[in-house]
């Protein structure tokens, strides 16, 4: 009975001495390899990373388990700042939106069209070209200083939208209304002395929509001048000067009607 449990036990130790070390080589070879299976690091693969955290709710502390707590290896050996290679790795703004900077293109969802309301015409806004002066993220939204700061990932399916009353665009009346996917009342659209306030559609960056007279003017007339001199009229001036701007405006256009400094168009002053 002795020599029969003691065979028994026998077999059973080297079952699971094989076992483990079986577990062990598996492990250690999948830790290096292709832990997560195939595909995991391909954006075309459906089993790319970036698709399992969205089903997680963006929620990535789970990854510094295996590695490492700045995502330079850990344990799994395996740095994910070699690809996510800006400050904060796998946690900077632009890994899940932006390129250029931290707003869309591309958004949420890989979008990069104007026409996807999670992209719009935040280009249009924070990169100061032919229009106006930029306008910072801050001025529409609560940037959050960290990945996990209250508020930032929700359960809710957009971006909100808060117009800083600090801000020098600020106008008290202004709205942006979620449901249409239009701004109203701000003053970057209209909202000012002698201007027009239009009620602007998000995704709409067509140039008519930003033509010169839209917002302190008559697009209906013929000249730029003309386009641009407020419908209602202008204070103390004289007709010839209605029709040449940059006599008192050198500072922001030039003769011909071009901005020369984006700057101190749609600024908050009167340039």
């Amino acid at each position: 009975m002795f020599m029969k449990n003691t065979t028994l036990l026998y077999s059973l130790i080297i079952s699971l001495v094989v076992l483990i070390m079986g577990c062990s080589e598996v492990s250690d070879n999948n830790s290096k390899q292709e832990f997560h299976g195939a595909g995991f690091v391909d954006p075309a693969s459906k089993n790319f990373h970036g698709e399992l955290i969205k089903t997680r709710n963006y929620d990535i502390q789970g990854c510094k388990s295996c590695h490492g707590f700045d995502y330079n290896g850990g344990i799994a050996e395996k740095s994910c700042t070699s690809c996510h290679n800006k400050q904060g790795g796998p946690e900077n703004c632009m890994t899940c939106h932006g390129s250029v900077n931290p707003a869309p293109p591309k958004d949420l969802s890989g979008n990069t069209s104007p026409t996807a309301r999670g992209v719009g015409a935040h280009q249009a806004h924070l990169i100061s070209g032919t229009l106006g002066a930029v306008v910072a993220c801050t001025t529409c939204h609560v940037v959050p200083s960290k990945m996990t700061d209250a508020g930032h990932i929700d359960t809710t399916p957009h971006a909100e939208v808060r117009f800083d009353s600090t801000s020098i665009f600020y106008k008290a009346n202004a709205v942006y209304n979620n449901t249409t996917g239009t701004c109203a009342n701000t003053y970057c659209h209209g909202n000012f002395k002698n201007g027009n306030a239009q009620t602007m559609t998000w995704t709409d960056t067509t140039a008519t929509a930003v033509q010169c007279g839209t917002c302190h003017g008559d697009v209906t007339k013929t000249i730029l001048a003309e386009k641009a001199f407020p419908k209602s009229g202008h204070p103390t001036i004289s007709a010839i000067v209605s029709t040449e701007c940059v006599k008192c405006h050198s500072a922001v256009i030039d003769a011909n009607m071009a901005i020369i400094n984006p700057a101190k168009h749609i600024n908050g002053r009167i340039d």
